[in-house]
């Protein structure tokens, strides 16, 4: 019984070989099989470094796999870029007023650093203690054997019986709560006359005023 369920005569053998053929045909044709070529209209390079050298590994698409595949890899050689060493200065710089460009050329400082510098100079009104490069995030210590300070550019000085709350917060010696508090006492008792009246206010520590002091003008007549 089950013979006669199975069973193909000729005919039917004829005829399922011959859709097979076609399924087959059709399945080649929709998706041919290629082989990998360069498609120029993708940049296809890659660089690998190998030392002295650079090795060019160049890829091709499949593009009906659409997969990548390594074709070539060709050897270039690449120029070394000379090395042109920090020169050390005959004498320390004036931390005052050396520039981005005679900073840029000390053993240890680089673009980055030398700004750093320079911004945090005119945030203080420039420096009064070579100790002071410390507080200056990245910056190694090693770098201030190359500066000294003299007094050929004098720190600029806080108006302490004029400036607002604003102006004196812009010194970053001076938070908020003892700004305020430089203000106010001015409004409650006058002027103030040195560096000991504040010593007297709970917003300043004796750390505080000892960094303060070289940058605190107590004119009258400001």
């Amino acid at each position: 019984m089950s013979k006669d369920h199975f069973y193909f005569n000729r005919n039917d053998r004829i005829v399922a070989i011959i859709l097979l053929s076609v399924i087959i045909i059709a399945n080649i044709i929709r998706n041919p099989w290629n082989p990998p070529v360069p498609d120029d209209s993708v940049d296809t390079d890659s660089l690998v470094h190998v030392p002295d050298t650079f090795r060019r590994i160049v890829y091709i698409r499949d593009t009906v796999r659409r997969k990548w595949y390594v074709w070539d890899t060709v050897k270039v050689q690449v120029k070394s870029v000379p090395y042109t060493a920090k020169s050390r200065p005959l004498e320390p710089l004036d931390l005052n007023s050396a520039d981005s460009t005679e900073l840029v050329k000390l053993p240890g400082i680089g673009p980055a650093n030398a700004l750093k510098v320079i911004r945090y100079r005119e945030r203080l009104g420039g420096y009064s203690d070579i100790r002071q490069l410390t507080e200056i995030e990245g910056l190694p210590d090693s770098l201030m054997k190359w500066f000294i300070i003299t007094d050929t550019i004098p720190v600029r000085k806080i108006p302490v019986n004029k400036a607002t709350i604003a102006q004196l917060r812009r010194h970053p010696y001076l938070d908020f709560y003892q700004a305020r508090a430089i203000v106010e006492y001015r409004n409650e008792r006058g002027i103030i006359k040195g560096p000991e009246q504040l010593s007297f206010m709970e917003e300043f520590t004796a750390q505080d005023l000892i960094k303060l002091e070289p940058y605190l003008d107590f004119g009258q007549d400001q």
